[in-house]
């Protein structure tokens, strides 16, 4: 009858292996380090774009209502981008300034990745976070629907704004 193997203690095994843990852990760690460190990088990069495009929108929201100025809106995007310390941001509100007659106003926030990323600003040198954002003026209906039709190519020149007629109330509206 064949004798069968028998199995060595697992303690014994270990000790043939005594240096492999370490070994391993040296090869796989800086793997690991570049993935968690690029993640964090990536996902602050997410960040600093949707940061210029609330800051770009938050400004053309400032500057829309009657009797803004264009002072109000910078000063509102700034005080968002410091929120994150955001350097060397530049922004562009159009028309400088803002009339009465003014039917749309944008607002365009950039500012380089090279001085707001953390840790590899050197492969980012080149790359700007730029956001614009163009809104309606809340201003007389006039100059809405005539901003209206200058953003629509082709459309007719604005008419005179005429209040629709309205029949009223229905007389009975759940039929009973």
């Amino acid at each position: 009858m064949p004798r069968s193997k028998r199995r060595q203690h697992p303690m014994a095994v270990s000790k043939l292996r005594k240096g492999a843990h370490c070994v391993e852990f040296a090869l796989v760690l800086p793997i690991m380090l570049l993935l968690f460190l690029s993640g964090i990088e990536f996902a602050r990069m997410n960040l600093l774009r949707h940061l210029a495009e609330n800051a770009s929108y938050e400004a053309a929201r400032q500057v829309i209502v009657p009797g803004a100025k264009v002072e109000e809106a910078e000063a509102r995007a700034n005080a968002i981008l410091s929120v994150m310390g955001v350097q060397g941001a530049r922004l562009t509100v159009s028309p400088d300034p803002v009339l009465e007659t003014t039917g749309t106003v944008s607002v365009k926030v950039t500012f380089p990745a090279k001085n707001n990323l953390w840790m590899v600003p050197m492969f980012s040198a080149n790359l700007n976070f730029q956001s614009e954002t163009t809104l309606l003026t809340e201003r007389a209906t006039l100059q809405q629907v005539r901003a209206i039709n200058a953003i629509t190519p082709g459309s007719d020149p604005a008419p005179d704004p005429v209040p629709p007629s309205y029949p009223g109330p229905p007389s009975d509206p759940f039929g009973l």
